[in-house]
């Protein structure tokens, strides 16, 4: 049977999985990703992972699909990137993995990977802003159904615009008091221990939020504002009609969306106040999905026919 198999390299975890041809994501394998040991280990496990998922399928892949931190451009190197993944800026992502997989290797931006796999997921409509919201904030611009790369592969970066403050918090880019810095999940944390003095992970500062905690439910709304107000911008540029917030952090649920929107909308005029904002509803294996079609699009186009995925 043909197959295609969607990769996402994290900088926590690598994952893998058979994408079948009605959306649906099988066989996952897992294993923490080697991010401080360099652009060659980490290929070579997430080499090791996709190979894994094939072989629990029993499978030969005729792609893989790879969604990845980074900025790549249209031949799979990586053009730009954090501290996040130790020498990952430079790496031939794409050559590395089709190499060591010896099928072709389809690699983008893991946050366009995932924009990808919510639309094909059916949850949104062709044409949205995806904001990923998590160890740091990544976005993703889509139209008529397609992310749009940007010149530079990053379009839809919502996550590294300044915000006004004059903490001088350093953002992973490098950068100053970037929005990332402030409403990210660590951002949400820093900021929480700053207040309280106490060290706590973002699930318990939303479990406190959620049961009355003043400054934990205050840190959470301070955050989704900064970013609301920092989105209002990218949707008069993009007119997206629709903001999707994904990543860990959107597991705060209406803690987190309902300030981000009423800041958002507040900070914005019509039409563009009429902007909706929902939550991502293709969870954890939304990169996975959204790699994983993109690779059986290029496939069928390489082959002239449908790949059975």
């Amino acid at each position: 049977m043909n197959a295609v198999v969607g990769i996402d390299i994290g900088g926590t975890k690598i994952a893998a999985a058979v994408v079948l041809a009605d959306g649906a994501v099988r066989h996952r394998v897992e294993q923490p990703t080697p991010a401080r040991e360099g652009a060659e280990a980490i290929l070579d496990a997430a080499a090791a992972t996709g190979a894994a998922s094939a072989a629990q399928a029993g499978v030969v892949p005729v792609a893989y699909g790879v969604g990845s931190a980074g900025a790549f451009d249209e031949q799979g190197v990586v053009v730009s990137s954090t501290d996040h993944l130790a020498g990952w800026c430079g790496t031939d992502v794409a050559a590395g993995l089709t190499r060591r997989l010896g099928a072709p290797a389809i690699v983008v931006n893991d946050v366009h990977a995932a924009a990808l796999g919510e639309r094909v997921a059916g949850a949104v409509p062709d044409r949205f802003l995806f904001v990923a919201v998590g160890t740091g904030i990544g976005g993703a611009v889509v139209s008529d159904g397609r992310v749009l790369r940007g010149a530079s592969g990053m379009a839809g970066s919502v996550g590294h615009v300044r915000i006004p403050s004059s903490r001088r918090r350093i953002c992973s880019c490098g950068g100053v008091d970037h929005v990332e810095a402030f409403a990210s999940g660590p951002g949400i944390e820093l900021t929480y221990a700053e207040f309280t003095g106490r060290a706590s992970g973002l699930r318990e500062i939303g479990r406190l939020a959620a049961g009355g905690d003043v400054v934990a439910a205050q840190v959470i709304r301070v955050a989704a504002e900064d970013l609301g107000e920092s989105l209002a911008s990218s949707v008069v540029a993009v007119d997206p009609g629709v903001v999707v917030i994904g990543g860990g952090v959107s597991g705060l649920g209406e803690l987190f969306t309902a300030p981000l929107a009423e800041r958002l909308r507040g900070a914005l005029q019509r039409p563009f106040s009429d902007v909706e904002v929902v939550l991502a509803r293709a969870g954890t294996d939304a990169a996975l999905l959204g790699a994983g079609s993109l690779a059986a699009g290029r496939a069928e186009a390489r082959d002239g026919n449908p790949a059975q995925r």
